[in-house]
């Protein structure tokens, strides 16, 4: 690198820090001010006030950088070009024989570095659990404990979950709803369930619901005869038709295993222990009722420390039951989705599988937000080039009246860009549609700069 491009870059970056601190400062400032009294809810004492403040705004100080880092990368450049143009130091380069063209290439480099940064700002850091979780909490949520309504969310396995409340510091849905539906995402059963909590069953993640209700859907195949719960599972599958063998027993581990093809319902048991008194009876250890899908997927299981046969019923009754539905949501899940902006907390990949799985109610708006990773640095870019040739303009202009044109440039391309994205047009244009408008014009704007 030569002395000039190390002078170049030297001034660069120091625009850059200064503007860096003072947008930043900008931004914090102003949203301090207009929601300050989501932090005094309740009177706490002023330490605990500044501090809550402070955790709030280092953690959302990645946001605000994603947010503002182009218009950093903008301001750092225009701002240390205009300084040495008012120094006459340009003057001089072009003097020497130095295009302006060979000035600015390693403030376009620098820039480029910078918005290398904002990628992995938000591609690599913010997505990280840690980080994505308290970016979602409310002000007035120093502790993320704070129980909220849970809204509506996918799961990996298509099914819709909702409750009426979350508590994080208990990881508990009250009074939890479930829609379990299948490949074509048509509904084929529901649950209903007073508490659930987050469980494993052999290795497999999901939640485990007390008080829950298995519901078959009177629109997908035929209609369970009974409807099964936590405290009578009805079956064929009574004490005569387990005391017969079976091939799908496993003799060697104790266990038990049969299939009710009324339902289908898969029932299996650690061991079956007959009444003493020989008549129709016995006990169940540690049984599961695992109820399918026409295609063999697991919908939910019931799981029990016993069960024990009740002739009146014609059932087996639960002791200490629970609903165990299998779910790739976690309680890291329900906090990042309480935020409006959840959605871009998220890296690219984690955006595809939820486009993929159809994880969200309006799939346009993760395709939106999806496109725009992969042009915001270009834009970030265009912008720089459409603020430049301002900057660089050799016409008889003082310095304010060029900042005044580079912002009305700069600004009506950042206008036009929200713009697009708020008007309704498909995810993939109005992503787009700025950087193929703008990319030429930029290009064709510093190319037309005399050096």
């Amino acid at each position: 690198m030569r002395t000039l491009d190390r002078y170049i870059v030297r001034n660069f970056l120091t625009s850059a820090a200064l503007w860096f601190v003072i947008l930043m400062a900008l931004r914090i400032v102003t949203d301090l001010f207009i929601n300050m009294d989501e932090y005094v809810k309740g009177s706490p004492a002023v330490g605990r006030v500044m501090t809550h403040v402070a955790g709030y705004y280092a953690v959302h100080s990645l946001e605000y950088f994603a947010q503002l880092g182009g218009v950093i990368i903008v301001a750092a450049a225009t701002f240390s070009l205009a300084m040495m143009g008012r120094t006459n130091e340009l003057t001089a380069m072009l003097a020497s024989g130095v295009s302006l063209h060979r000035i600015i290439w390693p403030i376009v480099l620098c820039a480029m570095l910078m918005g290398a940064l904002i990628v992995v700002d938000q591609e690599m850091i913010i997505p990280t659990s840690s980080i994505a979780g308290r970016l979602a909490r409310a002000r007035d949520d120093p502790t993320g404990t704070q129980e909220f309504t849970m809204p509506f969310a996918v799961d990996g396995n298509r099914s819709v979950w909702r409750a009426d409340a979350f508590y994080p510091a208990r990881d508990e849905m009250v009074n939890p709803s479930v829609f379990l539906r299948d490949a074509d995402l048509r509904q084929v059963a529901g649950i209903l369930g007073d508490q659930a909590h987050p469980g494993e069953l052999d290795g497999q993640k999901g939640w485990l619901i007390r008080g829950g209700v298995l519901l078959r859907s009177c629109q997908y195949d035929r209609v369970w005869p009974y409807v099964p719960d936590v405290h009578l599972i009805y079956t064929i599958l009574g004490p005569r038709e387990l005391a017969k063998t079976s091939q799908e027993d496993n003799p060697a581990q104790g266990g038990i295993r049969r299939t009710d093809r009324q339902y289908p319902m898969v029932l299996q048991a650690e061991a079956f222990i007959p009444a003493s008194s020989g008549g129709e009876g016995g006990r169940l250890d540690r049984p599961r009722f695992s109820f399918l899908t026409s295609d063999g997927r697991v919908l939910a299981t019931f799981v029990a420390a016993s069960a024990t046969w009740d002739a009146a019923e014609q059932a087996w009754r639960l002791q200490n039951a629970a609903l165990f539905c299998p779910s790739d949501l976690t309680s890291d899940d329900l906090l990042l989705r309480r935020s409006s902006r959840w959605l871009e907390y998220m890296s690219s990949t984690q955006l595809a599988e939820v486009i993929r799985m159809r994880r969200v109610p309006d799939t346009d708006v993760a395709l939106l937000v999806r496109h725009s990773r992969m042009t915001d640095p270009i834009n970030n870019l265009i912008m720089l080039l459409l603020a430049l040739p301002f900057i660089l303009s050799r016409e008889r202009r003082d310095v304010k009246a060029s900042a005044s044109l580079c912002l009305l440039m700069v600004g009506a391309f950042y206008a036009f860009v929200h713009l697009c994205r708020y008007v309704g047009l498909p995810p993939s244009l109005a992503a787009w549609l700025p950087t193929m408008l703008f990319g030429p014009v930029a290009v064709l704007m510093l190319d037309s700069v005399k050096t």
